[in-house]
């Protein structure tokens, strides 16, 4: 059975197993990536050769080291094509119960004007309080991957987590995680599920902090780097893109995200960033406490930026 996908106005997660009506809207939210990962129910999406070839070029010597910290967090931003929904994002971030020490946006010559929007946001709206925030601007689309590369290469905190500029961080993920890897100093790679909504109305209605939707404070299931081989599905490793946070020191070990398709061990980015850092270290997922709102009904470039 795969993970619950969580609906605001459900209270609870819901089966993914659901009637024609709710295939179609999973369909009309998800897109094309959803009728591809049906139509390959035969045979595996995870390249279990790919993950030996990316076993075989990594340090073990180095990936054995303990880790440090963390004892500060960056929250890094790619935006594209989302310059109506950067006001919401950006408030996530300023409400943050415990700040961010840093806050990186970078836009990727978006064809709006998300460059000004999120320039106005810094500087009318960021608490100094709040954390360090700074833009980076591409000359050229890069496309999300090597966005994420170019914040995270900048970034001085311990670990680094990930926010969609679409989406919305619970007001409690920053302090929640710093949390979770002082409980869990193993892990390099903490991430959960999202509430999955359209609108802003959906978004205004909802509580933002994660303690009050059920399975709130339940332990991480954690997968160790033995379950990767066992992978089919690139769900068999399921979590969030936004909210998801990792060590920086792991994400230069593994080379960062992968911007070439064509050497990825399954053609989603993020995916293929968690899965081969799953495979040195155990990574933790909060199954049924949300750390963000995964807003369904924006994407913008039909893979391009992916």
């Amino acid at each position: 059975m795969r993970p619950p996908l969580w609906l605001p106005f459900a209270g609870g997660p819901v089966v993914q197993h659901a009637d024609r009506l709710m295939r179609d809207q999973l369909r009309r939210a998800f897109g094309r990536s959803l009728v591809v990962a049906r139509r390959t129910v035969g045979g595996p999406e995870v390249s279990q050769r790919r993950i030996r070839r990316f076993l075989a070029g990594i340090d073990r010597a180095k990936a054995a080291e303990p880790w440090l910290g963390p004892g500060s967090l960056a929250i890094v931003v790619p935006c594209y094509g989302h310059a109506a929904y950067l006001a919401a994002m950006f408030e996530s971030i300023v409400r943050q119960t415990r700040p961010p020490d840093e806050v990186i946006f970078v836009e990727d010559r978006s064809p709006d004007d998300s460059a000004e929007i999120l320039a106005g946001l810094i500087a009318g709206g960021a608490d100094p309080t709040a954390g360090r925030f700074s833009l980076l601007r591409n000359e050229t689309n890069l496309g999300q991957a090597a966005s994420l590369n170019r914040g995270i290469s900048v970034a001085q905190s311990d670990v680094v987590m990930v926010l969609n500029d679409d989406d919305y961080l619970m007001h409690d993920a920053v302090a929640l995680t710093l949390e979770r890897f002082a409980h869990h100093p193993d892990l390099a790679l903490i991430g959960a599920h999202g509430i999955h909504f359209a609108g802003d109305g959906a978004l205004a209605a909802a509580s933002k902090t994660s303690d009050v939707y059920p399975g709130a404070g339940r332990p991480l299931l954690v997968h160790g780097p033995a379950d990767v081989l066992g992978y089919r599905r690139c769900n068999d490793l399921n979590m969030t893109h936004s909210g998801s946070c990792f060590r920086r020191a792991a994400w230069d070990l593994v080379g960062g995200y992968c911007p070439d398709k064509r050497l990825r061990v399954v053609p989603f980015s993020d995916r293929d960033f968690q899965l081969r850092i799953n495979a040195l270290w155990p990574v933790g997922v909060a199954t049924e406490t949300p750390l963000s709102f995964w807003r369904t009904d924006s994407s913008v470039d039909a893979g391009r930026n992916s």
